[in-house]
């Protein structure tokens, strides 16, 4: 059939590849389509600018940057109606992190592209400190967030339509502006950034009055003087019980008053991750215990709060956190990382009935034998990381075993990422009790061959990841493979990878072997493998006689 035929299907038929081919995230298919001609351009184009922020060009910097910036510029040019199509209105997510990252790398690693970018007709926007040469990117931001948001809603009120943005991401979203432009974002659903300080009562208003579908908030830092009062007051002023999702990822200030705060979407609030908690937030967690609808929670401490003695110097907080954990009903995914007490806490929560954990992961740097007597409640558990403070490695003959027993308990475990020091036969039990385990990460005193025949009997096995000190040898790891693709009732190992982390000096592979088994992972699997090894016990002597 020639281009004339292939242009002669029912649009129809084009309007439903071009959404296969957005499902598949098939870029330069899209891309492809839209140069057929006009018609069909009006079908590809929506759906290739309403996915252009999972595209591998835009988040790739340097690496492609023209392309990301040439897709940026037809952004920006289509708010100011210098364009064919409409692309401003057909975006979905407005990242404006991602700009800040590209204009950066612009002007300091390519003036010509930079010159090529603030050309006709986006000559207004190479804004510039004083009378200097360097980019004022913070201004020139702030001036594209306005030109595209008051472009979409200049269009979506001819067209009558609703606004397409779900997602407005940004570096710098200064409260000053942040109110107008939400007002212009009907649709808007999430919003991120990296500053939490902009977020006030004047930007939950504007939220309430113009996006009523908005539901989660994402920060990378949350600090200042009057963050507590601030943070409350956005959650105040948002619509009650209608956030789902909130994280701090950095540096986090937030205490009692937001917390409380919080409690205004204690039917609502899905979704919680605090980053970075200082002890102050800590001691104010308990004020999150109306917080019941919850399905993730995800805590962290920084290095300040870890020697916390959070149990004994703020008892009725630490109960208060207990009990309100074990009423989350909802609760599917757990992570806590360095908080104080972490396994004693766990010991009450784990035991309640109400709790049925599906993800359960933890850093911690103390150890209490009662957990491993609640862990086998969870019985449902899918996914579980347990990594121990390096102080705690070295006692870990104590628990190794009650923790492999308690562990096996959960017949459920698709993923298994764990530091503790297992023998061969805590292995062998784990893989024996654990028949639907996929991802296997371990470590050990001293790993050796056979350690892998207990690992090759799990059917469902796609990731093996060897951590501890390992001796392995060229010979058993063939064997394993031959395992793995000889069982008798088959297995599902398509895309297999096995990484080894820590192989013995004086038992490295060669060049040749490394090779080869690269190549018999990607044949008989289509998979990947590594193996790190051990440096040289002579370099590193030499190194202390380099200074």
């Amino acid at each position: 059939m020639d281009d004339r035929g292939r242009l002669s299907f029912p649009q129809e038929i084009w309007w439903l590849i071009a959404q296969e081919l957005a499902r598949r995230r098939d870029f330069d298919g899209l891309f492809s389509c839209a140069r057929l001609c006009r018609g069909i351009a009006r079908l590809a184009l929506p759906e290739l600018y309403a996915i252009h922020d999972q595209s591998p060009a835009i988040n790739a910097h340097i690496l492609d940057m023209e392309t990301s910036i040439w897709l940026w510029r037809s952004i920006i040019a289509s708010s100011l109606g210098e364009t064919l199509f409409p692309y401003c209105c057909w975006i979905k997510a407005l990242k404006l992190g991602n700009l800040f990252s590209q204009l950066e790398d612009l002007a300091r690693d390519n003036p010509t592209l930079r010159a090529q970018f603030f050309s006709p007709p986006l000559e207004a926007l190479h804004i510039r400190r004083g009378r200097g040469r360097v980019l004022d990117i913070d201004a020139i931001i702030v001036a594209v967030a306005s030109l595209v948001t008051d472009c979409i809603r200049t269009s979506a009120d001819k067209e009558e339509k609703r606004v397409g943005i779900t997602t407005l991401e940004g570096y710098h979203l200064p409260t000053a502006n942040l109110p107008t432009w939400l007002s212009s974002l009907s649709n808007l659903t999430t919003l991120a950034v990296r500053d939490g300080s902009v977020l006030n009562s004047d930007v939950a208003r504007a939220l309430r009055q113009h996006c009523p579908a908005f539901r989660e908030v994402e920060c990378y830092f949350c600090q200042g003087t009057d963050i507590d009062a601030q943070l409350a007051g956005f959650f105040k002023g948002l619509e009650p019980n209608s956030l789902e999702s909130f994280t701090i990822l950095s540096m986090n200030g937030l205490q009692r008053k937001s917390f409380g705060a919080l409690c205004n979407h204690s039917r609502s609030l899905k979704r919680l991750a605090l980053l970075r908690l200082e002890r102050p937030s800590l001691e104010s967690l308990n004020e999150l215990q109306h917080c019941l609808a919850l399905e993730s929670l995800k805590l962290e401490c920084n290095w300040t709060a870890q020697a916390y003695n959070w149990q004994t110097e703020s008892k009725t907080c630490f109960q208060e956190v207990v009990q309100w954990l074990k009423e989350c009903a909802s609760l599917k995914e757990l992570d806590f990382k360095l908080i104080p007490a972490t396994t004693t806490l766990l010991a009450h929560v784990l035991k309640s009935p109400t709790v049925h954990l599906l993800n359960l992961s933890l850093m911690t740097l103390d150890y209490d034998n009662a957990f491993c007597a609640v862990l086998p409640n969870q019985s449902q558990l899918r996914e579980l990381a347990i990594r121990f403070g390096d102080e705690l490695i070295e006692l870990s003959e104590e628990r190794r075993t009650p923790l492999a027993d308690a562990i096996g308990c959960c017949h459920e475990l698709r993923g298994l990422d764990t530091n503790e020091l297992f023998t061969f036969d805590n292995i062998r039990h784990l893989c024996s009790s654990l028949p639907l385990l996929e991802d296997m990460a371990f470590s050990g005193d001293l790993i050796d061959d056979v350690f892998l025949g207990p690992i090759a009997k799990l059917r469902k096995l796609k990731s093996i990841s060897i951590d501890g000190p390992s001796i392995v040898s060229p010979h058993a790891l063939l064997d394993f493979l031959d395992q793995l693709e000889a069982a008798p009732d088959g297995g599902e190992h398509e895309g297999l990878q096995m990484y080894i982390a820590n192989q013995n000096y004086d038992f490295r592979f060669t060049d040749e072997e490394e090779a080869q088994f690269v190549t018999e992972f990607r044949n008989r699997f289509n998979g990947r493998f590594d193996i790190n090894n051990q440096t040289d016990p002579d370099e590193l002597h030499e190194s202390d006689f380099s200074d």
